[in-house]
């Protein structure tokens, strides 16, 4: 299957990178050719680079790892991702450390976006094929090997209208080692979402490490 990865962050090196090694043709996109070109060289000789705009129009699936910044700012012909599988791995910029405790410490406060950015990233390109998957786990997870990550299990959250793409994109995950859980239509999305914001609330809560991510993405196994 050819994927294209839009973003070359660590969620887009860590999928990408995961996926041509299961055998896929991946292009990166992004607005550094270096980078791209950089990360594909770390692969097989299935990975290309490129621009937002090659890696949209290569794909047949499509990761779009860029959050609040939707397809019609960001690609020159946002188009080209209709009738595509296009997975959204965001989650929306939403936390703040706003509301002090009795201790003077700083708080943390944040809501349930309502659309959910995969909801929004679905307005903006309505002829897209979009899945809500990946968004509460941390890049390091990803870049576990698959039979580690298969003892777990580690679980995938997945949404979307579409019942095919979002068969396809679960099938993509446990290529990778992942347990793939069908959580309903887009708009779970709102849901799904505000559980890697409550794990990213927790990491701050509890001042825990750089990769307790890991432990806390390990919890949420089925």
């Amino acid at each position: 299957m050819k994927i294209g990865i839009i973003g070359t962050g660590n969620m887009g090196q860590a999928l990408g990178l995961g996926w041509a090694r299961t055998g896929h043709e991946v292009l990166f996109g992004s607005r550094d050719a270096k980078k791209a070109k950089a990360i594909a060289a770390n692969s097989s000789a299935s990975t290309q680079a490129g621009d937002f705009d090659a890696a949209a129009a290569f794909g047949e699936v499509v990761l779009y790892t860029v959050r609040d910044y939707f397809p019609s700012r960001l690609l020159k012909e946002p188009q080209t991702l209709s009738g595509k599988i296009v997975i959204d791995c965001n989650n929306s910029a939403i936390l703040g450390l706003d509301i002090p405790d009795p201790e003077n410490r700083p708080g943390i406060h944040f809501t349930a976006p309502v659309p959910s950015h995969a909801e929004r990233l679905a307005a903006d390109i309505p002829g897209a094929r979009v899945v809500k998957a990946f968004n509460t786990m941390a890049s390091q997870v990803i870049q576990l090997d698959r039979d580690e990550l298969a003892r777990k299990p580690v679980s995938v959250y997945l949404c979307s209208d579409d019942e095919q793409a979002k068969s396809v994109v679960k099938g993509l995950a446990e290529e990778l080692g992942f347990v793939g859980i069908d959580c309903g239509a887009l708009e779970r999305a709102q849901l799904v979402e505000a559980v890697g914001d409550f794990i990213r609330f927790q990491i701050i809560g509890m001042d825990l490490g750089p990769f307790a991510t890991i432990s806390l993405d390990v919890a949420s196994a089925r």
